[in-house]
């Protein structure tokens, strides 16, 4: 057994209070972390209410992260001395697991929700397990399978909402609304969710967004997060705003009704709230049959490796400024951090485990994702992930000449581009492309059809479950596919047969808009 110290809630709606324990060891699949770092969520609050039934004294606590101290048999994804988020887990055998839906796991209660005691003190055993972790803990036991590993440089308050609130929120727009630079979104509620949700439709370029907020403050954090708007409910017409989107992280009535409202035909409006019971609410089913719909959406719909990943990419080149909703708390005032997450005094509390914490970092500055690119601001394992996070580009959005930017340095096409002199594309037409525009030592730009194998042209394909703009070549197995950045720039993948490294690994590229020049004729040498 290990010794630890963990908040004990010991009957439903009662107050929270540290307690010596004994933590088991881990077993088969099992991993034993210490928590430096766990967010108060309201799905904790949900739980100390007794909505998750009756498994009192309990141990709640879900967003978690540390540092991984032991494991048990038959992992090996996670070793000790591991910096990890813990987030939600499933079975990973399933068909919706399967089919890469997680948080629908035909064994997501068994596997988050069913009590199991991992702690004792003196008195009594403790019922844990929560969300598959009860990190409101010195110790916690999880399963290796709903740990995810993350870099030295992420601190801990960074770190730990990841795991629930920010993953929802994000998740829901990259994963589920995908809303792109043509739409509108509108968020109820700019808590961690809402601002999440804010900062990932600002990353996608969605043309509007508005938040809707009692709170003046947290308008204004809104608009911190790329908000265009922020209004109070009161002051909202929701049936003048047209939006193609709505996201409710409140979960009644009103503003279920008030998301739908918002809504153009054919709009659809998500709601991610958890609160006990049914929670029934009634809608209009006039308003449905103009092809609205409403989704209710479970963790962002993530796939926890994948997503927190992305998010931590985002977090390091300014996207999703973390920094700016969290509120450190000691561990020992958890009282304080469930009555500021209650009452709303605090956006994010995080507890802080260790009695001598650092101070708080900076929020990272806002860079333009082409930007920060250039600078080598994204790791190139993250790439993939960055791709399929923006929004799709149509052909007629590439006219014109682009300037390249090789990203997966160390990839073989990223020499072999080197040794060209390449400088780009054109995109004169659908069916007229230069692939590989060169630039001679005097500045000259020609094209080197010998080593493209011709020209290209330009079509619609999917890449990883995105339809977007392809560039496919006439004389080789190659298709280039993009996603947009910006109005002026694209961020390529390079696919097809031939086109992956030894390791697997695609070739990212960054293509960024400039005048057009005159390109001359083919280059024969290679």
């Amino acid at each position: 057994m290990n010794a630890a110290v963990a908040a004990l809630v010991r009957e439903r709606g009662g107050s929270v209070a540290l307690s010596e324990v004994s933590v088991r060891k881990p077993g088969a699949g099992e991993i034993l972390v210490r928590i430096h770092a766990s967010g108060v969520c309201p799905t904790d609050l949900f739980g100390m209410s007794g909505g998750a039934g009756d498994r009192f004294p309990a141990v709640f606590g879900h967003e978690g992260a540390g540092i991984v101290e032991r494991i048990g048999t038959d992992v090996g994804t996670v070793q000790a001395g591991d910096r990890v988020v813990l987030s939600f887990d499933a079975c990973g055998a399933c068909t919706r697991c399967d089919d890469g839906h997680p948080a629908y796991c035909e064994r997501f209660a068994e596997r988050n929700y069913d009590p199991r005691s991992d702690a004792t003190n003196v008195e009594e055993s403790v019922t844990t397990g929560w969300m598959a972790q009860s990190s409101w803990s010195t110790l916690a036991i999880a399963r290796a399978s709903n740990a995810v590993r993350i870099p030295d440089d992420v601190p801990w308050e960074v770190a730990a909402p990841l795991g629930c609130g920010i993953l929802t929120g994000a998740g829901t727009v990259l994963n589920v609304l995908r809303p792109g630079p043509g739409d509108a979104l509108l968020v109820i509620g700019a808590g961690t969710t809402g601002l999440a949700a804010i900062a990932a439709a600002a990353h996608r370029g969605v043309a509007r967004i508005v938040a809707s907020d009692p709170s003046p403050e947290r308008r204004r954090l809104a608009r911190d997060f790329g908000a265009t708007e922020a209004v109070a409910p009161d002051a909202l017409d929701a049936r003048t705003l047209a939006a193609t989107h709505a996201l409710d992280t409140v979960g009644n009535q009103e503003t279920i009704d008030t998301g739908l409202a918002a809504l153009r035909p054919q709009g659809v409006c998500a709601t991610v709230a958890l609160h006990a019971g049914a929670n029934r609410i009634s809608l209009s089913q006039s308003q449905l049959l103009w092809g609205r719909s409403l989704t209710g959406v479970i963790e962002g719909d993530a796939q926890i490796h994948r997503d927190i990943a992305l998010l931590i990419a985002l977090w390091r080149i300014g996207r999703l400024p973390i920094e700016k909703l969290v509120r450190r708390y000691r561990f020992d005032e958890i009282g304080a951090a469930i009555d500021a997450s209650r009452s709303g005094h605090a956006i994010k509390p995080v507890l802080m485990m260790e009695p001598d914490f650092a101070d708080a970092p900076d929020a990272a500055s806002l860079l333009d994702v082409a930007a920060a690119l250039r600078a080598g601001g994204v790791a190139v394992d993250a790439l993939p992930l960055l791709w399929r996070s923006l929004p799709p580009v149509s052909p007629n959005e590439l006219r014109g000449l682009w300037k390249g930017t090789g990203l997966s340095i160390g990839h073989p096409t990223h020499r072999m581009l080197g040794r060209t002199g390449w400088f780009g594309k054109l995109f004169r037409s659908d069916d007229d492309v230069v692939p590989l525009v060169c630039e001679a030592f005097d500045g000259t730009l020609t094209a080197n059809t010998a080593l493209a194998r011709g020209g290209a042209m330009l079509r619609t394909a999917v890449h990883d479950g995105i339809p977007t703009a392809a560039m496919s070549y006439d004389g080789m197995p190659v298709i280039d596919l993009f996603t947009r950045i910006g109005p002026d720039a694209v961020l390529g993948v390079m696919t097809g047969r031939d086109a992956a490294a030894p390791d697997g690994s695609l070739y990212f590229f960054l293509l960024e808009k400039v005048p057009d020049r005159e390109v001359g004729s083919p280059r024969s040498q290679t």
